[in-house]
């Protein structure tokens, strides 16, 4: 089966992001015989500069999976710029695929909905099934934000999003919230399928010199309780709560946020109006280091604003915690909230409450090692349940294996050739 993926902000696992879709891609093409081509783009968001060839050169062939790396337009922080990118991916994606080789599947993604429309035309063009992938409700995240407030352009990406659940063949959804939000919007609830985030299990072991060479690039004390935040630092984050923390916290503490993002210069000044030396903030990582950093970690954070869209959220980061074994302090009272407390694994601070994470951070010190223990075993059963990426991507791809079998036209063809 030849499967296309399109996913503007997507990178493989040696540059920090989004790597489901690599993961994925990759586990069609080794454990299924796919030919599966991932379209994404040499502009790296998190980091806001194009990805250079040494970095593309590091990455290992693997059979039956290519990278379809697009130009799009460079930006530094959310103003014009920033929409040019995302129009400029989703034109060349729509203008390079028509030239390509008809796909069997083509899985498009969001957050940003001009890729999906663009691979919503590309499957119309090429007599193929459309996959949407809702990654980020939008625009509504964008709405409730405060991001974006023209009328029109509310009205227009409203339009078009509710043009792509009824035309799409197939909805997947990364959070039980998300499921039901497109439902209420009249959309039949079996076209939607529940894929969450997860981990590529036995891709990583701890290690101790690793784990005390991620301490000292850190610059925290041996004696000092650390609290680790990794991923965007953007308004959606709302990360000066956890930089604030740092007031309430004494010396034998630490937090450290690794990462990039709009907001991370402003934390940076807050950091040193408030003289916080005990937070400390380091650039992003790729997706092998960022669990040896968790490993070195004494507990991870967890941030989102306080906002009825994140209830529903369900961050890579969640995963990436559980799967290290770390207790997790969480500001968002929704489905991260009730997976925590599920796997018994962490505790919730309260929403933007700077003292509420320093008060968890002191709790969580006081966690004997057997109950260190009980929490890494229960979180690795729960990515082992309900996170194994492995398992995930078999889920999907016989999803995807439905459309293959139902296009008479593939069938007829296969037959012809078996004659």
């Amino acid at each position: 089966m030849r499967i296309w993926i399109a996913n503007h902000y997507a990178v493989p696992p040696n540059i920090g992001g989004i790597t489901r879709h690599y993961e994925l891609g990759r586990e069609w093409a080794e454990k299924e015989g796919a030919e599966v081509t991932l379209w994404l783009s040499s502009f790296n968001h998190s980091r806001r500069r194009f990805i250079d060839d040494e970095s593309k050169r590091e990455l290992e062939t693997v059979k039956g999976l290519e990278m379809c790396w697009l130009w799009s337009f460079p930006h530094s922080v959310n103003d014009f710029r920033r929409v040019l990118n995302m129009v400029s991916f989703a034109v060349l994606f729509f203008l390079a695929g028509l030239f390509r080789r008809r796909p069997d599947v083509l899985f498009a993604s969001s957050p940003h909905l001009l890729t999906p429309f663009a691979g919503w035309l590309l499957s119309r063009l090429k007599r193929c099934p459309f996959v949407l992938e809702v990654r980020d409700l939008w625009p509504d995240t964008l709405t409730k934000m405060g991001g974006l407030q023209n009328p029109a352009m509310v009205k227009a990406l409203t339009w078009l999003e509710s043009f792509l659940y009824r035309r799409s063949d197939k909805i997947i959804v990364l959070t039980e919230y998300q499921r039901r939000f497109i439902a209420a919007k009249g959309i039949n609830p079996e076209k939607i399928s529940l894929i969450p985030n997860g981990i590529v299990v036995g891709s990583w072991e701890s290690d101790a010199d690793k784990r005390q060479e991620c301490r000292r690039r850190m610059g925290v004390a041996p004696y000092q309780f650390v609290a680790l935040y990794a991923g965007a630092h953007g308004p959606a984050n709302a990360l000066e709560h956890v930089v604030r923390a740092g007031e309430h916290l004494p010396e034998g503490y630490a937090i450290v946020l690794i990462g990039d993002g709009p907001e991370k210069e402003k934390l940076k000044r807050i950091k040193e109006e408030k003289g916080l030396h005990h937070v400390h903030f380091l650039d992003p990582v790729t997706k092998g280091e960022v669990y040896d950093f968790i490993d070195a970690a004494d507990c991870g954070i967890i941030s989102l604003a306080d906002n009825e869209i994140f209830r529903g959220a369900r961050p890579n980061k969640l995963f990436d915690y559980l799967y290290v074994g770390k207790p997790i302090i969480t500001t968002v009272d929704g489905e991260i909230r009730d997976i925590i407390e599920e796997a018994r694994a962490g505790v919730f601070s309260g929403a933007e409450n700077p003292r509420g994470i320093a008060d968890a951070m002191k709790s969580l010190r006081g966690l004997t090692p057997e109950e260190k223990k009980a929490i890494q075993e229960r979180g690795r059963c729960y990515i082992d349940r309900s996170g194994n990426r492995q398992k995930l991507a078999q889920v999907l791809y016989h999803e995807l294996r439905f459309f293959h079998r139902a296009d008479p036209v593939k069938e007829i063809n296969e037959a012809k050739m078996k004659h």
